[in-house]
């Protein structure tokens, strides 16, 4: 089991800036508005971000310390906070305008990411925007957690077959995280959009 200290993690992260692949996925809808869904919301910001430009929110995150932050920084914001794992949660189809899961899709196993990952494709409504970030097989933790899961961009544009990636970045290095550990990173981020179905 991930013995993360998440507690440090939110304290660490709670007066972060949003995600900037989030902020341009904003700017990129051709209107603000409708529902968004954050898997894993850590310390709130994100779905603080997204509840200030005008989205109905939807903040899900296992974590008590999460939910506690969260409900602290979205106080009088449209935000429906929910204390559940994000394997588990109900991604209803075609619902969301946008979904945000930044970091946190790793944490699960393999077939459990790739599970998350084909409701989230399902979830979208068509034109809506999946912003992502994942850890690659590179990353320091790959040796030591096998009960994470690492991607390559091929494998998450084979399992996001009805998205077109807009942006995609994959980063290499070794700096300290948010917690102040110094680790190499293998990360894989950006922002997938979801196509019309052909018929």
């Amino acid at each position: 089991m991930f013995t993360f200290r998440w507690h440090r993690f939110i304290e660490a992260t709670k007066n972060r800036k949003p995600v900037g692949f989030l902020i341009e996925a904003v700017e990129r809808l051709s209107s603000a508005g409708g529902l968004a869904l954050d898997l894993g919301c850590g310390a709130g910001v994100d779905a603080k971000y997204l509840a200030e430009n005008g989205f109905l929110v939807e903040a899900v995150d296992l974590d008590k310390n999460s939910i506690i932050q969260t409900r602290n920084i979205c106080r009088g914001l449209p935000v429906k906070i929910i204390q559940k794992d994000i394997f588990d949660y109900n991604v209803k189809i075609d619902n969301y305008s946008l979904i945000i899961s930044w970091n946190t899709l790793s944490f699960l196993d393999k077939e459990k990411a790739k599970n998350v990952l084909i409701n989230i494709q399902e979830g979208l409504k068509t034109d809506g925007l999946f912003v992502f970030g994942l850890f690659g097989p590179e990353d320091d933790w790959a040796e030591k957690h096998s009960e994470m899961s690492f991607w390559t961009a091929e494998e998450l544009k084979e399992i996001l077959s009805r998205m077109e990636f807009v942006k995609i970045l994959e980063e290499k290095q070794k700096k300290p995280g948010a917690t102040g550990e110094i680790k190499f990173w293998h990360l894989i981020q950006g922002i997938a959009k979801k196509n019309e179905v052909k018929t």
